[in-house]
């Protein structure tokens, strides 16, 4: 297989194409192909017949160009790069009759002459020279590629994401007593393992500009008490037998914080680790943990704020102030009269009276199951027997956005609101004395010192509006990015009078529902057969 290809023959006072046509499988002539050739060596043709014939010519011809003929012609080559200059192509043209043939060490100097860095492909050269092929592109150099790195990497050798649901007994209550909520770890236990990264090698272009390596993700074992770093550092190990977790990327680890009851002979507790309640928290106190927080009564009217999960065994009784929040799981064995702020699942047998949201589901399971008055919201869905009561009331559940995104929309709105207001009383103050500087009108000192507070206030007060209004579409754009998968099922009974909100959808529930399952579609709720 040959491309089509021509060369120039002198013959006595005329100038003459002599075209040769391509092999089985060869490309054909390009007419610019000839005409650029013969502009760059001052050949000027008096007829086009050669055009014509050089697209459908089968056989060698030869097409008179002009009654005149030049210096012989030496073999010669163009060279070009690729786009992304990773390959220099040399496209050889023949010498003319009388004309020499290139040697190897002229090709190669050439081709470094035109600024190819990368040593040329011999093999390739030889392959040319040894048989040659004209109108034809050579790969005659290449770059190299870089050597991609790797990303450094840690690896736990504990459970990350402890299992706080409970596991139902044969009788159908749930057993809130053994929750496998901590991760158990012994002295001299290597508790993660650092990869450090692997930085690439550069690659190079043909015309020598390196190609940097994709960059590499550096990382750092993070750790607090208890914890001991290896020498080459590399590896956590535990000093103690105790519990470990992994909070905002740093691993602790605690002997655990025990203690029988939160009250009077203990005041507020603030620990950095796991908090253990044997018996119970009693009203007005504050538990506060970066870890979980396990409580084996109940809880009364406090508040628990802790980084990790956080279970009551034996419920909790809000009293109309008790507040808890987790950054990960809440389970409890009853809720009432309280307020709950979970980053992850809520678990209980009842849910009485309180206003419940979670970043992930809420399962209300066991023997009772029920929601009853107030409000649960959850990102993901809502799991329960029974939604309301026979004696009516306002029962609330809103599911398919972080309630916390919500929170935060609400919060913008309100500071923009503030801002806007501060701007609306600010302005017309402004104009006025702006006015009188324009008359030049007299202003007395306090007069331009008001003006100035006033102008400063206001040009904070748009700047925060600028910045409210970037986190207020940051936020609605993470809402609308959110999964629309969520749901409500219910096994036994919903009563009238509850609210139901799927994905910004609401639905008041007029007649009793039962083994319901309740889906957003479109603008309406659906009710299904669970």
């Amino acid at each position: 297989m040959a491309n089509a290809y021509f060369q120039i023959i002198m013959n006595g006072t005329k100038t003459f194409l002599r075209i040769f046509p391509a092999t089985e499988g060869g490309q054909g002539l390009s007419a610019k192909e000839i005409q650029e050739y013969l502009s760059f060596n001052n050949i000027v043709p008096e007829t086009t017949d050669y055009l014509m014939i050089a697209g459908s010519a089968t056989e060698q011809t030869d097409v008179l160009l002009c009654n005149k003929t030049g210096f012989a012609i030496n073999e010669y080559f163009k060279l070009a790069l690729s786009q992304d200059k990773m390959m220099a192509v040399a496209r050889f043209y023949p010498a003319s009759s009388g004309g020499k043939r290139l040697t190897k060490d002229e090709i190669i100097n050439d081709i470094k002459h035109k600024g190819i860095v990368t040593e040329p492909i011999e093999s390739t050269i030889d392959d040319f020279i040894n048989n040659p092929m004209y109108c034809y592109s050579y790969v005659v150099a290449k770059g190299e590629l870089p050597i991609e790195g790797k990303h450094a990497k840690i690896e736990y050798f504990f459970n990350t994401n402890p299992n706080t649901r409970p596991a139902l007994n044969e009788d159908g209550s749930v057993d809130f007593f053994h929750l496998e909520a901590i991760s158990k770890c012994k002295k001299g236990q290597v508790l993660a393992t650092l990869t450090p990264e692997v930085k690439g090698t550069p690659g190079k272009r043909v015309t020598g500009e390196k190609i940097l390596p994709r960059e590499v993700k550096t990382a750092k074992l993070k750790f607090a008490n208890n914890i001991s770093l290896s020498e080459d550092g590399l590896n956590l190990i535990s000093n103690v037998d105790g519990h470990v977790s992994l909070v905002d990327d740093k691993v602790f680890v605690s002997d655990v914080y025990e203690i029988v009851d939160v009250d009077t002979s203990t005041g507020n507790i603030d620990y950095v680790g796991n908090v253990l309640v044997k018996g119970n928290v009693k009203a007005g106190f504050k538990v506060k943990a970066e870890g979980n927080v396990e409580v084996l009564g109940v809880v009364e009217g406090a508040e628990i704020d802790a980084t990790g999960n956080v279970t009551i065994a034996k419920g909790f009784n809000g009293m109309g102030r008790g507040v808890i929040k987790a950054g990960g799981c809440v389970v409890a064995r009853f809720i009432e009269n309280g307020t709950i702020e979970a980053g992850a699942r809520v678990t209980a047998e009842a849910i009485m009276h309180s206003d419940i949201t979670s970043a992930a589901d809420i399962e209300v399971t066991g023997k009772k199951g029920f929601i009853v008055g107030g409000s649960v919201k959850a990102q993901g869905c809502v799991i329960a027997k029974t939604i309301g009561s026979e004696m009516g009331g306002d029962t609330s559940v809103d599911v398919g956005v972080d309630p916390r995104l919500k929170k935060q929309v609400i919060l913008i709105e309100s500071q923009l609101k503030e801002e806007k207001e501060k701007i609306d009383k600010i302005s017309p103050v402004l104009v006025t004395i702006t006015k009188k500087i324009k008359d030049k009108a007299p202003l007395s000192p306090d007069q331009i010192r008001y003006f100035k507070q006033l102008s400063q206030e206001y040009t904070e007060a748009k700047t925060r509006i600028g910045t409210l209004n970037l986190e207020y579409d940051k936020v609605v754009a993470e809402i609308d990015n959110q999964p629309q998968d969520s749901y409500i099922a219910v096994s036994g009974n919903v009563y009238p009078g509850a609210m139901f909100t799927i994905n910004d959808v609401q639905k008041r529930i007029d007649s009793l529902c039962t083994h319901s399952r309740f889906v957003a579609e479109g603008a309406d709720i659906r009710i299904k057969p669970l």
